[in-house]
């Protein structure tokens, strides 16, 4: 992770009026190595368990004119070292310098990867950040006076900042409701948005975005079985640019086609490596008491097939409880967190990932409907949607048309609106507009794809995750979020994926050869194993959190939740338990618990970040002093 700030004046009264150098370094085996020089004071992290070296995080060129700080890979490396002629062994950060000094700040539109950039010009006061096309690497940056300050550990960077102030309620709701999830905790912090760069100067800050899907045509002439090869060689090879022999690999498994096909081609990569891990989430050892299917089978076939190791959950109620209690680190993604500790004991350090299938290439049905309605397709539409099934034609029908072409919510879907917000006091119930329309409403499925590119749920889970992973040694990649993969099925008519009558067809036809039937053929998008477990260590858990409600009614920061529901509903929980919906309110005692928990760290956070910063003040004062 990079950090740092930055005053345009190279005057020592203008020096930068806080220093974000080190502060949010949080937990784990972090080093910080700190760089400094007139008008920035800032650096980088490293984790031992990561082969990074410096030159893989910083560039400064011989004159001192041009300073390069980089978090993250640049993936198209023999494109670009080609473009400017010169060598495939200069690290990424000197690359970077030598293409923005050849094409300016726009350099970054022809990069292919996962990146947080700075590039610094000291001698005449610029600054710029760049954030990846996708938003796979967190960024964010605030201006105080005349300084800039940026960070990737968002939530760290909220707590530096704050100084006191009320944290931003709506990043706490985020798991009773939709909100706006490109907010920060603190009003002062903003994150630099994906596929956006940004350049301070004295004269202030300017946002750019260099980024526009939206701006891809269709390609009427595209034919099926080339879509079908085009897309299967870009999978390919989106695998294939993110491995690294320095790395010890593996990859998340579950019987899904996404993260299916992902690692195995993942695994063939590295098809020299001794161990290779498969990480599942659901349970080592429980046996399922109304769970019809067992997604464990699937994947310890597909495992022995491909020669990796099967790694399930360990998660149990002790455990859970912890990373429970850990929400300030892990923001809710309490199964990863303790995988990413399972990783990290087998030594595994890169970790590939199917997320982001759903949206783009293994979309299936969201959007779709509604184009071949609107494109008179009505053989298409009537060979989905057969009449000669009465109730499935009108379940469909309302499901993914008139609901989402009238803004309607699916009557499933705001009942766990309610529930999730039962507990929540009316005034802050509502979900936030917008995230709402972005998941649910959409007139057709390229407008699917580009409000979920707005939504920022993508980014969320990256976000979270790079810095999660970061603190444990495990970088993240995810081959099907490749901008390439995106720019080429915005290209794609809509009829094209409706060749196959199947659900999510395109993965199933490229995976062909490359994964077993069962995973090809695999109906089931949740496992119901997981699911059960989860449920069983929430109601194990949360009703060792009832006896602290009471203390977190005393958390002013908490005061949108319903205290007094809350705690009638567990008092007859205790008595009545048939009467109350104990998923619902298992459910808000976890997460009331968390953010309870998740307030308390971002607090102490904070008051040590002051002592911190009067102590440099202080130190800075007696140097000025004695040199006076």
């Amino acid at each position: 992770m990079i950090t740092g700030s930055f005053t345009p004046s190279v005057s020592e009264k203008h020096q930068p009026s806080i220093r974000v150098t080190g502060a949010d370094a949080g937990s784990g085996n972090l080093a910080f190595h700190e760089i400094s020089f007139n008008g920035f004071e800032g650096g980088y992290f490293l984790n031992p368990a990561l082969p990074y070296t410096s030159s893989d995080c910083i560039y400064t060129d011989t004159e001192g004119d041009l300073v390069v700080l980089l978090w993250g890979v640049m993936y198209n490396r023999p494109e670009l070292a080609k473009r400017c002629q010169c060598s495939m062994n200069v690290a990424d950060p000197e690359l970077a310098a030598i293409l923005f000094r050849n094409e300016g700040p726009g350099f970054v539109k022809m990069v292919n990867g996962d990146f947080a950039m700075c590039i610094i010009r000291p001698t005449t006061g610029e600054l710029y950040l760049f954030r990846d096309h996708l938003g796979i690497r967190p960024l964010a940056y605030a201006v105080d006076e005349q300084s800039l300050h940026f960070s990737c550990d968002i939530t760290g960077f909220c707590s530096l900042l704050s100084g006191g102030d009320e944290m931003n309620r709506e990043v706490l709701l985020a798991y009773f409701k939709y909100t706006d999830l490109r907010q920060t905790a603190c009003s002062k912090v903003k994150k630099l948005l994906p596929g956006h760069y940004l350049h301070f100067s004295g004269k202030g800050v300017a946002v750019t975005k260099y980024w526009e899907p939206g701006r891809i045509g269709l390609d009427r002439g595209l034919k099926y079985e080339r879509m079908l090869s085009d897309l299967l060689a870009l999978v390919c090879d989106a695998v294939k640019i993110r491995c690294d022999p320095r790395f010890t690999a593996g990859a998340h498994v579950t019987s899904g086609i996404d993260s299916g096909l992902i690692s195995v081609l993942a695994r063939r990569e590295y098809a020299t490596q001794e161990r290779f891990c498969g990480y599942s989430w659901s349970p080592l050892r429980y046996t399922p008491v109304t769970a019809a299917y067992d997604e464990r089978k699937i994947v310890r076939q597909l495992c022995e097939r491909e020669r990796m190791k099967p790694v399930f959950s360990d998660l149990d109620s002790a455990r859970f409880s912890q990373v429970v209690s850990n929400y300030y680190f892990n923001q809710g993604y309490f199964s990863e967190d303790r995988a990413t500790d399972q990783m990290a004991g087998h030594r595994t350090n890169l970790l590939f990932s199917g997320w982001g299938g759903d949206e783009f290439i293994s979309t299936g049905d969201r959007g779709i409907e509604l184009d071949l309605l609107r494109g008179l397709r009505l053989g298409a539409f009537f060979r989905r949607n057969p009449v000669s099934r009465p109730y499935r034609f009108a379940r469909d029908l309302f499901r993914y048309v008139i609901f989402p072409a009238f803004g309607i919510l699916d009557p499933l879907v705001a009942k766990s609106f309610r529930d999730d917000a039962f507990y929540i006091k009316r005034p802050y119930r509502r979900s936030n507009r917008r995230a709402v329309r972005d998941f649910y409403f959409h007139a057709s499925r390229r407008q699917m794809h580009l409000r979920l590119l707005h939504l920022y749920h993508l980014q969320e889970r990256c976000e979270n995750w790079a810095i999660l992973g970061c603190r444990k040694g495990i970088e993240y990649r995810y081959p099907l979020l490749d901008k390439r993969i995106i720019e080429y099925m915005l290209g794609v008519p809509t009829e094209l994926l409706c060749r196959k009558s199947c659900f999510r067809p395109l993965l199933r036809e490229i995976g062909e050869g490359i994964l077993p039937d069962e995973v090809r053929w695999q109906w089931e998008k949740s496992d119901p194993v997981y699911h059960e477990y989860m449920d069983m260590l929430f109601r194990e858990t949360a009703t060792h959190f009832i006896d602290e409600v009471e203390e977190w009614r005393k958390n002013r920061e908490l005061s949108f939740v319903d205290f007094d529901r809350l705690k009638s509903d567990t008092d007859a929980f205790r008595k009545r338990p048939e009467e109350v919906n104990a998923k619902v309110l298992f459910r808000a005692l976890i997460y009331t618990k968390a953010i309870h928990e998740f307030i308390k760290t971002y607090r102490d956070r904070e008051r040590d970040t002051v002592a911190k910063q009067n102590k440099i003040l202080f130190n800075r004062e007696q140097i000025v002093s004695r040199n006076q």
